[in-house]
């Protein structure tokens, strides 16, 4: 950019500037989002040594592991991908994500979206977003979320039905990389018995 742009141009200018700016921005977080999740349909770890994408993620950007999860979980909603056994897994909001990567919505829409369609029985989702994508055209997001309670309302009445399913086994994750400065780091999540055990064995050491 020209850098006498910002102090010469007036404000219709400067608001073009910006929302051209926005629609790159939110176009290559599109596209970082498909490779993403690409790289774990494939396998982060043989890919790059990786034992998951958010730590691939936070080592390349240089962010916290949490807003790499953040990203990679919105990705997951908007791009289908595949199981281990090769069997499909169709995004939640394929429309939406085919809107998004022309960099016309924001993460708080697209969050909006997703979480309205989350609520409303499969068989009426292709309807409902396209009802919801076109009401974005001209509202903001809280405008959307509005419209999409209404929906939810009139398909699903009676809310969502309480999950009896057994709870998930706890995940347990750990990592360990050496620095540069050669100091050793530890990073981690586990459940309240394993992580009892390596409590006791990092004591004894």
């Amino acid at each position: 950019m020209d850098r006498n742009f910002a102090w010469q141009a007036d404000a219709v200018a400067l608001a073009d500037r910006i929302s051209t700016l926005l629609g790159v921005v939110r176009t290559a977080e599109a596209e970082l989002g498909s490779l993403l999740v690409e790289i774990e349909t494939r396998g982060v770890l043989e890919l790059f040594g990786y034992r998951s994408v958010p730590h691939l993620l936070a080592q390349l950007a240089d962010i916290p592991k949490s807003t790499a999860e953040k990203l990679l979980k919105r990705a997951r909603t908007l791009n289908s991908s595949r199981a281990l056994d090769g069997t499909p897994i169709p995004a939640i909001a394929p429309a939406t994500g085919s809107v998004a990567a022309t960099g016309s919505l924001s993460n708080p829409m697209i969050d909006t979206i997703v979480e309205t369609l989350t609520q409303i029985p499969p068989e009426h989702r292709e309807e409902a977003e396209a009802s919801l994508l076109t009401f974005a055209e001209d509202s903001g997001h809280k405008q959307v979320a509005a419209l999409g309670a209404r929906i939810v309302a009139h398909l699903n009445p009676d809310g969502t039905q309480p999950d009896e399913t057994e709870p998930a086994t706890p995940q347990r994750e750990l990592s360990l990389r050496r620095k540069r400065t050669g100091i050793w780091e530890l990073t981690g999540h586990l459940d309240d018995e394993t992580g009892t055990w390596a409590s006791a064995l990092l004591d004894s050491l």
